[in-house]
């Protein structure tokens, strides 16, 4: 993954963070308000392949263990062809973050209206609160881009590894889970 930085970098600063200068991940991910932007920003541009790059190897394996348990109970074999593009031992050799971009992408191509309500926003960054020095709580507000929308306050988990901070968990996390539970195995 670590050969991966400097590409996944550039992808932020060009596609993600417009105007932003090419940095390191690591500089990019230096801080828990900067991972956490990072994080939005990738969601909002819909970059499920930036977006796995920045979530915690535990939150990572949670979408790995999920995407097995759907395709697994699928007898067909459709379930991990329509998540992973691959037949089940092709699956086995995916990385986490290329699993979770791949099921992602899939179920949110066929929710048009999940992936305009994750597009069509603003958030904000307004800081973060330590809970010591390994992990950290980023307070965001996010105002959707629709007429009477109400500005919400939302928390992220986050966690420092040596690679910098990765998401844990987040309200669009939570959403994603939601929507990939819902997919059903033996689809025709």
């Amino acid at each position: 993954m670590l050969h991966r930085a400097p590409l996944l970098a550039a992808v932020l600063a060009a596609t993600v963070v417009p105007g932003a200068t090419a940095q390191t991940l690591a500089e990019l991910t230096d801080t828990p308000e900067a991972t956490a932007d990072a994080f939005l920003r990738s969601v909002r541009a819909i970059r499920w392949d930036v977006t796995g790059q920045l979530l915690d190897p535990q939150t990572v394996d949670r979408f790995r263990i999920l995407v097995g348990m759907i395709a697994e109970a699928d007898t067909t074999g459709e379930a991990s062809r329509y998540l992973t593009g691959t037949d089940p031992d092709g699956f086995v050799a995916l990385a986490g973050p290329e699993v979770f971009a791949r099921a992602i992408g899939a179920v949110i191509r066929d929710m048009p209206g999940l992936m305009h309500a994750l597009y069509d926003r603003d958030d904000e960054v307004l800081g973060h609160v330590p809970e010591g020095a390994e992990s950290a709580h980023v307070v965001y507000r996010t105002l959707a881009r629709i007429g009477g929308a109400v500005p919400e306050v939302k928390v992220m988990q986050l966690a420092r590894s040596e690679l910098g901070w990765r998401v844990l968990w987040s309200n669009e996390l939570e959403v994603l889970d939601a929507a990939l539970r819902g997919v059903r195995t033996g689809r025709r």
